[in-house]
């Protein structure tokens, strides 16, 4: 097909998803290639969207609003640096209460619900101001199976993932937990990567086949029954930073950052890493 149209002898859902790997700012742009292009990124299976500002909520409004409600989604990824606040001569004071635009509320709404979305990332590129989901249940849906979050406060109520029933794979980075548990029934791999938390936060994920615990994880180290016991476990990585005093089941927790191990008593593989923030060993203590 020398010199042809490549993609003319394509089907149509097979154009979509080739389109599903493009940014979908690039996605959108291809109508312009040719009459049978014209309404092929309103069914693509997967939303990409990174930016900041008001071109970026205004491509994101009507991305959503323009999208085929009837096709699912496999995938719906938010890169966002999105701000509101006072700002005077283009500053921001350092005393205004400033928070991520509620627009990223509905946006993560409508993709788990109306667009029944299966795979979803948020990273929020902010360092001062992370993104805490406004409704008591921002991620509830039956059909998610796989989430990524980075940059995101989840507290109270926001930390079970029950209303998740088909949730597999999360993965928390950079976040903040604020609550008694982290739950959900369904969940068989669980990565907690670098998050921090003001009080003990217990781990209640009894499906859960794969865990893997890495950085300074404080509220993960304060509660004897921080791990409950994980009966299907079979892989988990603990890599920590800090002194940390490891327990067993029948260890004593102390005002001290120590994290008790007796739920992990299930795992046929266990990589233990304690370091200092310099990479020297911290001390252990009795495992099991």
């Amino acid at each position: 097909m020398r010199g042809g149209d490549l993609f003319g002898a394509l089907q149509d859902d097979l154009v979509k998803h080739v389109l599903s790997f493009l940014p979908s700012s690039d996605a959108v742009k291809t109508a312009m290639l040719a009459r049978r292009w014209r309404h092929l990124w309103r069914s693509t299976p997967a939303v990409r969207v990174n930016g900041s500002g008001d071109g970026f909520r205004l491509f994101v409004n009507s991305l959503l609003l323009y999208r085929d409600g009837a096709s699912p989604l496999r995938s719906f990824q938010i890169d966002a640096h999105l701000l509101i606040g006072e700002e005077s001569n283009g500053v921001y004071s350092a005393y205004d209460p400033r928070e991520v635009d509620p627009h990223v509320d509905v946006w993560i709404r409508h993709a788990v619900s109306t667009c029944r979305a299966r795979s979803l990332t948020v990273r929020i590129e902010d360092e001062d101001r992370m993104w805490s989901p406004r409704q008591r249940r921002p991620f509830a849906s039956p059909y998610l199976t796989t989430m990524r979050l980075q940059g995101v406060a989840l507290r109270r109520v926001r930390l079970d993932f029950s209303c998740c029933p088909a949730l597999l794979h999360l993965i928390l980075t950079a976040c903040h937990l604020d609550g008694d548990a982290l739950v959900s029934p369904s969940l068989e791999r669980l990565d907690i990567m670098d998050c921090a938390s003001a009080s003990p936060t217990r781990i209640s994920t009894p499906s859960l086949r794969y865990l893997q615990l890495f950085g300074d994880h404080r509220g993960f180290c304060t509660a004897p029954s921080s791990l409950e016991i994980m009966p299907c476990l079979t892989n988990a990585s603990i890599q920590l930073t800090g002194r940390v005093e490891i327990r067993g089941h029948h260890g004593i927790a102390g005002a001290g950052r120590s994290l008790c191990l007796h739920g992990l008593s299930e795992a046929t593989s266990l990589e233990l890493i304690a370091t200092t923030s310099d990479g020297r060993v911290c001390q252990i203590q009795s495992l099991f």
